[in-house]
């Protein structure tokens, strides 16, 4: 491009003006590649958005319902619920695997750990002031000097003379992971406290090599009279009339029975009552089908979604022209129906609908001959009254209230088994696994086939932690196949190349208008000097 660019100087026009319109019209094909791109950009955000919904609606019903690892819901304590007959001495709840009925207990011992303090009062060398947590064991009554061990359960531990109390206390504390003892020490009362971190006859607290006698001994400096191996007890319970069954821990299960022990009380029997809690459990598959139809909801509305053809995204000009609520507005309808009738959403709502009419196995062989053996209790979601409700509704769930807490009532077993039923783990055959899922389980399982095509599509945004809680591997054959670049990602790169070509293009052609006015404006400025020249000549005469 020339360095010098006459503009009107001989002519009088507004080259500026000029070359600008005919660049806005050299423009038009930058435009609709900037908009172009400007759409899958959108249409990306689009697409994560959804797979977020998604995520999140199988991490909070998850949570919610208490699925573990797996598909399992073993450890769930809404399914049935324990009463004890005396809270004062145990507390109790339910397991999915308790078994009903009236279960008899009794605690004749408690598990108990080990907690013991100084004999005396910890004072300083006056042998009047009690010490306080920044005194130096050196300083103490009967004082240390220079550096001591003490073994702790095993462990070597170094104390020096100048430590304050409170390093003391840290030093013995940064070793309770292997000697599972802690200290404290409370400068109010003066005294030092060991107590072990569990509970149990494995519990104890042994100190030798006490080469100072700091802990050891009648005239230790920190009295705590330890002259042998303090261990812990293990509880004891009757279950059932199950003898002297014991525990480390005062928190246990048994029985599918979590157990919690505040007293003993040897020559009495308590109950534990366990019941299907019917309420409790209709109330979690009620929880689970309202958010289940509200991310149908949002998935429906998307893929049926008006599409505003006369709404194209705006260019920076057209921008500037605007105000900020109506470049809102504007850009609202310009993304209206960027997923209408999207073939990714569609195939997953299909999936996840498919999935809830068939039935659940036991014993499923492909072969249509051997094994092919349902559920005991119920094989299909309409007969625990759960139904899909009309077209209009698009495949959401309604909810029989009557059926269902009388199917729960029934055989809660069963109903368990339909909706959360795990197949085999060495079972290989896709088929056949999914014919052996329960359906809230076959629901989050095609979900997350449908997120991952939709990741090979638009990718993960900011969201790839968030995946990864879904399903640690979820990424993996994206990363393998793609690389980490989606399709749309493809796109996007693609249309950029165009982009630049383009104003590759552009800047040749503004140049070349550029150049073309200034030897217009050249040659004008040379008739007119020429001009000039002749009338000066011609009134010289």
């Amino acid at each position: 491009m020339s360095s010098i660019r006459f503009s009107g100087i001989a002519s009088g026009m507004d080259t500026e003006t000029m070359v600008k319109q005919l660049m806005d019209a050299e423009k038009l094909r930058l435009n609709k590649y900037n908009q172009a791109k400007e759409i899958k950009k959108w249409t990306q955000d689009a697409y994560n958005d959804i797979n977020k919904d998604l995520a999140n609606f199988i991490l909070d019903t998850k949570k919610e319902l208490g699925v573990g690892f797996g598909g399992s819901i073993s450890s769930a304590s809404w399914i049935k619920k324990a009463t004890s007959s005396d809270t004062s001495i145990l507390d109790a709840t339910a397991t999915s695997s308790a078994v009903s009925g009236t279960h008899s207990i009794k605690v004749t011992q408690l598990a108990k750990g080990i907690n013991i303090g100084s004999a005396s009062e910890v004072k300083k060398a006056d042998g009047i002031t009690t010490a306080s947590s920044d005194v130096t064991i050196g300083e103490l009554q009967g004082g240390v000097t220079g550096d001591c061990s003490i073994t702790l359960n095993g462990a070597s531990i170094t104390l020096a003379s100048t430590m304050k109390l409170s390093e003391v206390v840290d030093t013995i504390n940064n070793e309770s992971g292997t000697t599972g003892v802690k200290a404290s020490y409370d400068s109010n009362s003066g005294r030092m406290f060991l107590s072990t971190t569990k509970t149990g006859k494995d519990a104890k607290i042994d100190i030798t090599g006490d080469t100072q006698n700091l802990f050891t001994g009648a005239s230790s400096v920190l009295k705590t009279n330890i002259t042998t191996t303090l261990t812990g007890e293990d509880a004891k319970i009757d279950f059932d009339g199950a003898k002297d069954i014991t525990y480390s821990s005062n928190q246990f299960t048994i029985n599918g029975i979590n157990i919690d022990l505040k007293s003993a009380d040897l020559g009495a029997e308590y109950t534990v009552k366990v019941d299907t809690d019917v309420n409790g459990v209709f109330d979690k598959i009620k929880g689970f089908v309202d958010k289940y139809n509200e991310v149908i909801d949002k998935l429906n509305k998307k893929t049926s979604e008006k599409t505003y053809r006369d709404y194209k995204p705006l260019s920076d000009e057209e921008k500037q022209a605007m105000d900020e609520d109506t470049i809102k507005l504007w850009e609202e309808k310009a993304k209206s129906g960027l997923l209408r009738n999207n073939e990714h959403v569609n195939r997953l709502l299909g999936n996840i609908r498919g999935g809830l009419y068939e039935s659940v196995y036991s014993d499923y062989s492909d072969d249509g001959v051997n094994n092919d053996t349902k559920l005991s209790g119920f094989s299909f979601l309409a007969e625990i009254g759960i139904t899909t409700g009309t077209y209009q509704e698009k495949g959401k769930l309604q909810i029989d209230e009557d059926k269902l807490k009388e199917a729960i009532t029934n055989d809660v077993d069963g109903v368990m088994d339909l909706l959360f039923k795990t197949p085999d783990s060495t079972i290989t055959d896709d088929t056949e696994k999914r014919a052996e899922t329960g359906l809230i389980n076959r629901v989050y399982d095609d979900i997350i086939d449908g997120m991952k095509s939709i990741i090979d599509k638009s990718g993960t945004g900011d969201n790839a932690s968030l995946y990864r809680q879904v399903k640690s591997t979820i990424l993996v054959d994206f990363v393998t196949k793609s690389g980490s670049i989606s399709l749309l990602d493809k796109d996007v790169v693609n249309i950029e190349k165009q982009i630049s070509r383009e104003n590759s293009r552009l800047t040749s052609v503004e140049n070349r208008y550029w150049r073309q006015f200034t030897a217009m404006e050249k040659a004008m400025s040379q008739m007119n000097s020429q001009s000039s020249w002749l009338m000066s000549q011609m009134g010289g005469m």
